[in-house]
């Protein structure tokens, strides 16, 4: 589109250029320099040649062809359009055929051409004139050559081919030879022509002085001697006077001039040339005379003096005048030019003279400071080129001498450069090897690359970005095929990753998605491929004709996560959740199908490890509900959305209230009451959980130390803290902290925590414990039984008591398996000297065998719901017995 627009810009300006190189040929046609004999200088063809240079043969024809008929016009001879033209057309010829410079061409053509074909004609038509042809063939000829050299010149140094459209590309380096060659012929050709124009018009005025001077001596002698001061105020009547004035002419005259004396109607009376005597003499009637000085006048046959032709100046003539005091007559001498011819010509070769020598000098000139400038330079460049080519094959290096400092200068900068240099690759020979090993591992580190950008490092799967080339290439194919392509999606997560990560670490989670993903591709087959997108999330793509195949493939996925991972020797059971998409039923594009299986994924999760799920539209508001949860959590604590619920703790021995238990609730003012198994799970994945525990805690110290700043009875208060405050939290420091806000002392405070937090760096973990412990703040593990700590592991945990999960409580009394081994765990942990507390009792009979086995504490909706604090109070005020 842009060439499209470029090209008619260009060629209009080259239209226009062309045009104004016309015009200014023209204007240089019409507007000659004139010297003296007629002899002119024009700058017509500096425009024709630049015309010629820039825009071709027919440029330069078509401007000459419009210059010299706009001479011819002019009354111009039509020898000199002829030459113009053939000028052109030479010069053309020569330069499209050899290439070579514009004022060498030119110089060619005067030489063998131009200054031969002037010679010719002149020497045809003013032969024995006295006219020197030989000094009007040299000054046209440098005519020619000037204006061929100021047209090179303004070619070479001024962005002519940009300017005029002709070319864009940027004009090349010049050389110093031709610079220096281009100004000295330039400065003595300008002063040349200076000195010719000054000096024309000198040599003129004084050839016209000259005259006049003879012509007022001649006047003065013979009136003298005719008797009279001055000249007499009427003509001789009688034949004795004029015969002696005219024997005074012919005595104090010359034939090189012609003395007359004419009466009122212009008859000469009295001449030096008696054939004249008689005749009727009126120069300004026949001729057109330029007036000179008072006296003295030029003859001319045009209307102005700088419209002389060479042809006219043979005849023409000065003449004297001076009319006598009574107005009878006059004095007429005429002085033919013919007789100053040597003289003027003389001038002129003078000029040309000092032109060749001065030509000469500036040549001589320009090849010294060639010789000893531009010469170095260029053996120099010529020297240095390719040089660290040249040093890298130790080449030798001939560098010129130079008598001109700033070069000699240049040179030794080069010549220790060199050194450098050459010092350089030496030092980088011995390198070669090593970067040609180097070329190699680069090479494989490319194929790296490769693999690495399509395929995961960690299990050697496809990665994200092969998955979205592989679905785009899938949705390509659909698009061009003749029946529509079923394409179902399988996002599988691994259930419980992130709590293996944060409590057995990243290395062990590592070499899990290794195993996992071994399993994985063991699956794969030619309609199914399994992608790992990142994390725990890996993606199955399946080519399917019915839904069962989607399901086999989900079951095959759900089926190899049946035997137990062995890592380290430690046997991990997991399971995962899929969530399937199918294209194009659930979506038109990649991002769509992906999300639709991602939310499918989160609604197997939500009923059940272990198990698959199909998308479907009704799950949208159940997504849209979870993350305005997500981002409702920060909201809800600045907000004061967040309440505390306690419940209570009964003595199995007394039946007391022997403590509570802090659980949080959230009430969203949109959603209303959200239960904690909905948000907490959200706060443990983006972190929040560490802010949220902080603000439980302060508010449950707070409300107990109210509660005992109101003399209700003191007991403790059981507050869950998340295992993320052992690994990115600073535990002591916030415990610490909030407890000297509240002012609440530290063994009211009890802290459960969950067997997970003991899988990772667990001697920093019982460093922290024992910390706390000896602030007196009571430590419990909760939902003891469901994690991955054996009973072995008591023995170490600096614990105070241990919460048995209500899923060893319910069903008890049916279970005699299940009530032997909380038998089991109760006296285990009462032989450790920690207590057990039963948690989930909601039945007369759950809650009397547990005080059968011994449990120190109960709890669960048997002897309360978690109240809220002023429910609570009253519980304080009167304790009494429930059990």
């Amino acid at each position: 589109m842009s060439n499209s627009t470029h090209q008619p810009r260009s060629k209009w300006m080259v239209v226009i250029s062309l045009t104004l190189c016309a015009l200014l040929a023209v204007a240089g046609e019409w507007s000659q320099f004139h010297f003296i004999y007629g002899i002119t200088f024009s700058l017509t063809s500096i425009f024709v040649l630049l015309a010629l240079r820039l825009f071709g043969i027919w440029g330069g024809l078509l401007t000459a062809g419009a210059a010299f008929l706009a001479g011819g016009a002019s009354m111009e001879h039509p020898m000199f359009q002829a030459l113009g033209m053939l000028e052109a057309l030479i010069v053309g010829l020569l330069m499209l055929r050899y290439r070579g410079r514009l004022f060498m061409t030119d110089l060619c053509f005067w030489l063998f051409i131009g200054a031969p074909v002037v010679y010719f004609f002149y020497n045809q038509h003013y032969s024995g004139t006295g006219i020197d042809i030989k000094l009007i063939a040299c000054l046209i000829a440098i005519n020619g050559l000037f204006n061929a050299l100021f047209a090179e010149i303004a070619h070479q140094y001024l962005p002519l081919s940009r300017w005029s459209g002709v070319s864009s590309i940027k004009q090349l380096p010049r050389s110093i030879n031709q610079l220096l060659l281009h100004l000295s012929l330039g400065i003595v050709l300008v002063s040349f022509l200076l000195n010719m124009l000054v000096n024309s018009i000198n040599s003129f005025k004084e050839v016209s002085y000259y005259v006049e001077d003879i012509a007022l001596q001649a006047t003065r002698t013979i009136t003298k001697e005719w008797g009279a001061s001055e000249v007499p105020y009427t003509i001789p009547s009688d034949r004795v006077s004029i015969r002696t004035l005219q024997f005074l002419i012919d005595r104090y005259t010359t034939d090189t001039y012609t003395f007359s004396l004419t009466d009122d109607q212009h008859r000469v009376v009295a001449s030096n040339h008696h054939g004249l005597i008689g005749t009727h003499l009126d120069p300004f009637g026949e001729k057109t005379f330029q007036p000179i000085t008072d006296y003295l006048y030029f003859s001319s046959n045009y209307n102005s003096f700088s419209r002389l032709k060479p042809y006219t100046w043979q005849d023409e003539q000065f003449l004297f005048q001076s009319k006598l005091g009574n107005g009878t007559g006059q004095i007429i001498i005429t002085f033919p030019l013919e007789y100053y011819q040597k003289y003027l010509f003389g001038k002129y070769f003078t000029h040309i003279f000092y032109l060749i020598g001065f030509g000469l000098v500036a040549a001589f000139v320009s090849l010294l400071i060639n010789r000893s400038f531009a010469r170095s330079l260029k053996r120099l460049a010529v020297v240095t080129t390719n040089l660290p080519l040249k040093l890298k094959h130790n080449n030798a290096l001939e560098l010129p001498a130079s008598s001109t400092v700033e070069i000699h200068s240049l040179i030794m900068n080069i010549k220790h450069m060199s050194s450098s240099l050459l010092y350089l690759f030496r030092e980088s020979q011995s390198n070669n090897e090593r970067l040609e090993m180097q070329a190699q591992l680069l090479q494989q580190s490319e194929e790296r690359l490769h693999q690495l950008a399509y395929y995961d490092m960690l299990t050697g799967l496809p990665n994200r970005h092969q998955f979205t080339r592989h679905f785009q290439e899938l949705i390509a194919m659909n698009s061009g095929a003749g029946s529509r392509l079923k394409v179902g999606v399988l996002f599988a997560d691994i259930n419980r990753f992130k709590q293996i990560n944060d409590t057995l670490g990243h290395a062990f989670g590592d070499k899990l998605l290794q195993l996992a993903g071994e399993r994985f591709q063991a699956i794969a087959c030619k309609s199914c491929d399994v992608f790992r997108l990142g994390g725990d999330e890996f993606v199955f793509v399946v080519r399917y004709q019915q839904e069962e195949d989607l399901s086999r493939h989900a079951e095959a996925v759900l089926d190899c996560f049946v035997e137990p991972f062995i890592i380290d020797g430690m046997p991990l059971f997991l399971t995962v959740s899929i969530g399937i998409s199918a294209y194009p039923r659930d979506g038109e594009d990649m991002d769509t199908i992906v999300r639709n299986a991602d939310i499918a994924m989160y609604n197997a999760k939500e009923e059940g490890d272990g198990c698959y799920r199909f998308f479907k539209p009704n799950l949208l508001p159940l997504i849209a509900e979870k993350m305005r949860l997500e981002n409702g959590l920060y909201k809800a604590l600045q907000e004061n959305q967040f309440s505390l619920h306690y419940q209570p703790k009964i003595s199995a021995a007394s039946g007391e209230l022997c403590g509570i238990e802090a659980l949080i609730r959230w009430k969203h003012p949109e959603l209303g009451l959200v239960p904690p198994d909905k948000f907490i799970p959200l706060a443990e994945e983006s972190g929040f959980i560490l802010e949220i525990d902080r603000w439980v805690f302060r508010e449950a110290c707070r409300q107990n130390k109210a509660w005992q700043d109101a003399g209700l009875k003191k007991i403790s208060v059981s507050v869950n803290i998340s295992a993320r405050h052992f690994y990115q939290g600073n535990l002591k420091e916030m415990i610490l902290s909030e407890l000297k806000a509240t002012g609440l002392e530290p063994h009211y405070v009890s802290l459960e925590i969950t067997e997970g937090v003991f899988m990772r760096n667990i001697d920093q973990v019982i460093d922290t414990i024992l910390y706390l412990r000896n602030l007196g703040i009571q430590i419990s593990i909760d939902d003891f039984g469901t994690g991955y700590s054996s009973l072995n592991q008591l023995q170490r945990l600096p614990i105070s008591d241990v919460k048995l999960d209500r899923s060893f409580i319910q069903g008890i009394t049916s279970d005699d398996k299940k009530s032997s081994i909380v038998r089991a765990i109760i006296e285990l942990v009462h032989s450790m000297n920690m207590k057990v507390v039963a948690e989930g009792v909601e039945t007369e009979g759950e809650s009397r065998f547990c005080k059968e086995l011994k449990c120190d504490e109960l709890q669960g909706y048997l002897f309360s719901r978690p109240l809220p604090a002023a429910e609570l109070e009253a519980l304080l005020v009167q304790p009494k017995n429930v059990s």
